[in-house]
C-alpha cells in the first residue's frame, strides 16, 4: 500500500496491520500525532530537547506495549497517557515545572466543539500559540489550579477534544468544558496583568 493511501487509514486499521506484522506501518501513527505530542510535551517540560526525548520515548513505549492496548477505547487517549507518564517522570527528575496529578484514562468519543464557544479575549488564545511568548504562557499556566492548567494543556497543546479531556480527567463533558473555559478566563487576566506591568515599566 502506498504511503498516501496508508495516511488515510484509521488508527484502528493501522494498528491492526502493525499487530499483524507490518511494523513499518507505525510510522504513519508517528507522523499523524508527533506534532501534537511535541507541543504537549513542551508545555509540560518547557524545553525543546526534553520534549523531543519524551515524545520519542512515548512512541517507543507505545509500540513496545501495543499488544496491551484495548481497541474498545480511544487510541489517542492511550497514547497521550503514555506521553504524560513519561513527562511526569522527567519532571520528577528535573523539577523544571510543577507536576500536575491528572492520570489519563481510556476515552472513546469523537466530539470536537469549537474552542471559541467560550467567551475569552482573543489575545489569550493567540498567546497560547505565539512562539515568542510561549515560555511566558507556560509560566502563567503554573499560576492556575493544576486541573485547569492540565485541561488547557490537553486542549490547546495536546489538541484533545473536549470529550477526550473529560475522559482523561475522569469528569463529565460539561465539567471539562468549564475547566477549560475558567482556566482561559483566568489565563487571560494573567496575560493582561503581565502586559500592563510591562507597559508601566516602559513609561
Amino acid at each position: 500500500m502506498a504511503a498516501s493511501d496508508a495516511s488515510e487509514l484509521t488508527d484502528g486499521e493501522i494498528l491492526s496491520a502493525v499487530l499483524a506484522g507490518d511494523a513499518d506501518r507505525y510510522a504513519v501513527i508517528v507522523k499523524r500525532y508527533r506534532r501534537a505530542l511535541l507541543n504537549l510535551a513542551y508545555s509540560y517540560l518547557g524545553d525543546s530537547q526534553s520534549a523531543e526525548d519524551a515524545v520519542q520515548e512515548a512512541f517507543l513505549n507505545s509500540f513496545k506495549w501495543l499488544h496491551t492496548y484495548d481497541s474498545r477505547y480511544s487510541f489517542r487517549t492511550w497514547l497521550w497517557r503514555i506521553l504524560l507518564n513519561v513527562c511526569h517522570r522527567i519532571r520528577e527528575k528535573g523539577k523544571k515545572l510543577p507536576v500536575t496529578s491528572t492520570k489519563l484514562q481510556a476515552g472513546q468519543s469523537d466530539e470536537s466543539p469549537s474552542p471559541l464557544e467560550m467567551e475569552v479575549p482573543c489575545q489569550a488564545l493567540s498567546s497560547l500559540i505565539d512562539r515568542e511568548r510561549r515560555g511566558q504562557v507556560l509560566q502563567l499556566l503554573d499560576k492556575l489550579t493544576p486541573i485547569q492548567a492540565e485541561a488547557i494543556r490537553l486542549r490547546f497543546f495536546g489538541e484533545m477534544k473536549f470529550q477526550e479531556i473529560a475522559d482523561a480527567q475522569g469528569i463529565g463533558l460539561p465539567a471539562a468544558k468549564a475547566r477549560v473555559r475558567n482556566g482561559l478566563l483566568q489565563l487571560a487576566k494573567l496575560i493582561q496583568n503581565t502586559c500592563q506591568e510591562l507597559s508601566e515599566e516602559h513609561v
